[in-house]
């Protein structure tokens, strides 16, 4: 009977230690898993703000057609720069096309002859949106064996009023190439979407498979929050289908498009401090059951050999 309560005694003095040392531990290892997961989201935010100015960049360099013929003044000095531009480069400006104010075609540049550059920019949506906006429109195309494609109307001003609409065919390829490069250290998928959540380009080459794919839901999910919040970059956990997923979505400034980077949050890389973490649980749980063996020990010690001196002589 004695040797059971040996180890009653002991399990009761580990329990009264250890239950709430289990309790804090727990609360201790989500702490520190919830603060990497926010970590992660703060660091996919950087990478897809910094990201879509990277973009935003780019398209102001090259896929800006005001501001490729700055400076340039008349039909004839417009029709020479875009001629020049075509010519320079081909592989981002496939065609290029000079229209007067009522819309009318003075003059096209193509990089090759093809059935895609026989557009009718006069008819084109862009056109009829940029006449009423006075702003640059564009769309993307998508091709099933070519890389998607800007088709863009911009006007020319003159004191207020458009003298000229500039339109084109510009290759989205080069900007495909930047979306890769920046995504290819990603955890997860970075990619670039289109107002309508199609796919431009993204780092697995998702988009080159399927053209036209629309984005994740999780990502088309935090746009429309996004959307609703009037926010030009928003980070957060999606959750679907069972699963937890860390998505950040990020607005290209000056244009409608935005960048996304997602990832399961199952796929965040384990970090030293989480094993640390568990190292330190393991040695408190070893710790209290040696200390209730210890305990025990002491308890006959104390408690057996004190209460045998206090005791009475016998008669």
């Amino acid at each position: 009977m004695e040797g059971k309560n040996k180890y009653k005694f002991i399990a009761v003095v580990t329990a009264m230690f250890l239950v709430p040392f289990l309790i804090l531990s727990r609360h201790f290892i989500y702490g520190a898993a919830e603060l990497q997961r926010n970590d992660m989201l703060r660091y996919l935010e950087l990478r897809t703000g910094t990201g879509a100015g990277m973009i935003s960049d780019v398209l102001n360099l090259n896929y800006s057609l005001t501001r490729l013929t700055a400076g340039k003044t008349g039909a004839a000095a417009l029709k020479g720069e875009l001629d020049r531009r075509v010519k320079e480069n081909p592989f981002i400006y496939s065609e290029l096309a000079l229209l007067n104010a009522s819309g009318s075609e003075l003059a096209r540049f193509s990089a090759e002859k093809s059935v895609r550059t026989r557009l009718e920019y006069s008819k084109s949506e862009e056109l009829a949106e940029a006449r009423q906006t006075l702003a640059p429109a564009g769309a993307v195309e998508f091709g099933e064996y070519t890389p998607p494609a800007l088709i863009i109307a911009e006007p020319v001003l003159k004191a207020g009023k458009p003298e000229y609409f500039l339109s084109g065919r510009l290759s989205l390829a080069y900007v495909g190439e930047v979306v890769r490069l920046m995504g290819r250290n990603s955890q997860g998928n970075l990619g670039l979407v289109d107002v309508g959540g199609q796919i431009i380009a993204d780092s697995m080459s998702m988009s080159i498979v399927k053209p036209g794919l629309k984005a994740p839901p999780e990502v088309i999910k935090l746009l429309s929050v996004a959307a609703d919040r009037e926010a030009s970059n928003l980070a957060s956990e999606v959750h679907f289908r069972g699963r937890v997923y860390l998505v950040s979505v990020c607005n290209v400034v000056g244009s409608k498009w935005w960048l996304y980077e997602i990832m399961d949050s199952a796929d965040i890389p384990v970090r030293k401090g989480a094993a640390w973490a568990w190292r330190v649980v393991l040695s408190g749980v070893l710790l209290i059951v040696i200390f209730g063996v210890i305990s025990y020990v002491l308890a006959l010690r104390w408690l057996r050999d004190g209460g045998a001196a206090a005791a009475p002589p016998a008669a």
